[in-house]
């Protein structure tokens, strides 16, 4: 550990950076976004975490070794990503290290995407949000996010959303609805659709509603399968008996 700290964050200077968070969590909304950010905006990996608590291993991707916690980057936009599960108090750590690192880079903006689960059908998924000031909150409200007024935010996300608030930055936790049952790439281009509003960020999430079409297309295929054949094993059951 570096200077007794259990993280070590390695990242360039950027002045008044905007960072978007994408951490994995219920149906991997915050992970997918972020994913999707990083490539479509052609981002370079920028940085990434060091720590002794994270499992000694190394990402491949596109035949290259990556670490499993990186940060990718254009301009002044540094998004977040975490391709592994990080335990709780490794995730106090982290957050802590990079609000004092935005707080230093006077950051912007914070914006911190996941999903929040919900237990019944919806034709249309809305986005849940908060942010560090009634202000912010505001903000979102107009731009068509219903405000959590109640509840708890886990994980990097409701982590980073206090940290920030504490260091007076703005800072937003957006949750797009999710069933949380099965990757959910629709959630998260609901979610980017509010990323966008509040940056300058323009790009298309058509690639993930496409995905999102494509996934649903299958579940309805295997309940139509399941459904067949239940239909006949009551119609043999039935034979039995007559």
């Amino acid at each position: 550990m570096e200077n007794g700290k259990p993280v070590k964050l390695v990242l360039p200077e950027i002045k008044n950076p905007i960072l978007i968070e994408g951490y994995p969590g219920i149906g991997l909304v915050g992970h997918i976004a972020a994913n999707f950010l990083a490539k479509e905006l052609k981002m370079d990996m920028i940085g990434y975490v060091e720590s002794p608590f994270l499992p000694p291993m190394a990402l491949i991707l596109e035949g290259k070794p990556n670490p499993p916690l990186r940060f990718y980057g254009k301009d002044n936009v540094i998004v977040a990503v975490a391709d592994i599960y990080v335990p709780p108090t490794l995730v106090n750590e982290i957050a802590k290290e990079l609000v004092n690192y935005l707080s230093e880079m006077k950051a912007e903006k914070v914006i911190s995407m996941g999903g929040i689960g919900i237990g019944f059908f919806k034709e249309q998924l809305d986005v849940w949000g908060v942010g560090s000031s009634e202000e912010l909150n505001k903000e979102l409200e107009e731009k068509g996010v219903k405000i959590l007024q109640y509840g708890s935010i886990m994980g990097m996300s409701g982590k980073l959303l206090w940290e920030a608030s504490r260091k007076g930055l703005n800072a937003y936790a957006l949750m797009g609805e999710t069933f949380g049952d099965r990757p959910d790439p629709r959630a998260a281009a609901n979610v980017l659709e509010v990323v966008k509003k509040l940056t300058s960020i323009d790009l298309s999430t058509e690639p993930l509603l496409q995905e999102a079409r494509m996934i649903e297309e299958q579940l309805r295929k295997m309940h139509e399968q399941m459904e067949q054949a239940r239909q006949r094993a009551e119609k043999q059951y039935e034979s039995l008996y007559l």
